[in-house]
């Protein structure tokens, strides 16, 4: 099941900076964005959890999906965490 986020230009924005950090730490990930979905290409075939938690931890986001396909490797949807 996908989870459905319309994704307006503000919204872009915050990924934005998401994505220049993460860069900043991995350099060959990619953004893709998919049926409004955020999605990061890693290019690779397995990642340590470890790798992922503290970019979840330091820019409050939550993994919605994850798929492989050799072309690509590794696809995990990411999308921000509500803040109370």
């Amino acid at each position: 099941m996908w989870l459905k986020i319309n994704l307006n230009e503000k919204n872009f924005e915050e990924y934005d900076e998401i994505f220049d950090s993460i860069l900043n730490i991995y350099p060959d990930w990619e953004r893709l964005v998919t049926d409004d979905h955020i999605k990061i290409k890693t290019n690779q075939d397995k990642l340590e959890f470890s790798q992922i938690e503290q970019i979840l931890k330091k820019c409050n986001l939550k993994i919605t999906d994850i798929s492989y396909s050799d072309y690509y490797g590794l696809v995990f949807g990411i999308e921000k965490l509500e803040t109370i």
